[in-house]
């Protein structure tokens, strides 16, 4: 597994962005064919993807009406799973002692959470397939991808929400996952985030009713729901997210 940081200028690359500042995010690169780690740390995230996706759908798999979207949860379960360990992984590798932790599955709303160890701060981690690459979906002045956080109903009612939202972007067409898990040069891109409080910014932010691509839930994939959306020329880069929850996890 290979780890770099990568650095898009939109400027450059799509004269016409919206994006201001050049952006960093975080890419993991595995050669399960050639690295027998790559290989053991990507299985083991599958097994843990197929436990998920049978735990939030229990019996879905053999009923004939709903194979077909089990086999969609159990994707996005995997990605998910993916998402969730290498943010943690990334959160972690510049610190002694560990920043972050997963949180337990209490519901399905903590699916694929992290938190910080000690001022346990909550990360919501979700990720997307680009299927025209990250440069198109992180610059692209009319098509661009951005951050998924809350409902967007609920989030001013008070309910609870995370501190920070991250997202996670795979950059080719959903249904190439499954062939590429297992191919070298598998990259996922860790690309930002954005705090809670940048989304009671109503100038930066959009509601958007849509399914999202990680979504695990059979019954919820057949309707859409509202969220509270940062585009990404607004988002926190890898970095930028990184000191955020790091000064967020040291407030006394």
């Amino acid at each position: 597994m290979n780890v770099d940081i990568l650095k898009i200028d939109c400027k450059k690359d799509i004269p016409l962005t919206k994006r201001k500042t050049d952006f960093y995010c975080c890419k993991f690169s595995f050669n399960p064919e050639t690295n027998k780690y790559d290989k053991f740390i990507l299985n083991e995230l599958k097994k843990k993807g197929k436990e998920l996706a049978d735990l939030v759908n229990h019996g879905a798999a053999n009923d004939s009406a709903k194979n077909r979207n089990y086999t969609r949860v159990l994707t996005n379960s995997v990605a998910g799973m993916i998402a969730e360990y290498l943010w943690k992984t990334y959160l972690n590798l510049s610190n002694i002692d560990h920043l972050v932790t997963e949180t337990e599955l209490d519901d399905l709303a903590n699916q694929i959470d992290l938190k910080t160890i000690k001022n346990e701060v909550t990360i919501e981690v979700r990720s997307s397939f680009p299927r025209n690459g990250l440069v198109f979906a992180i610059c692209n002045p009319e098509y661009q991808f951005d951050i998924i956080g809350p409902y967007s109903n609920n989030y001013k009612s008070g309910e609870q929400t995370k501190d920070i939202y991250c997202r996670t972007l795979f950059p080719f067409d959903f249904n190439e996952f499954n062939q590429r898990i297992d191919k070298n040069n598998f990259e996922v891109f860790l690309t930002g985030g954005a705090t809670k409080e940048m989304f009671l910014n109503d100038k930066i932010t959009k509601e958007k009713s849509f399914i999202p691509d990680d979504e695990v839930s059979i019954e919820r994939l057949s309707s859409k729901s509202d969220y509270l959306v940062i585009p990404f020329e607004y988002a926190l880069d890898s970095i930028e997210i990184f000191k955020k929850i790091k000064e967020a996890n040291n407030e006394d």
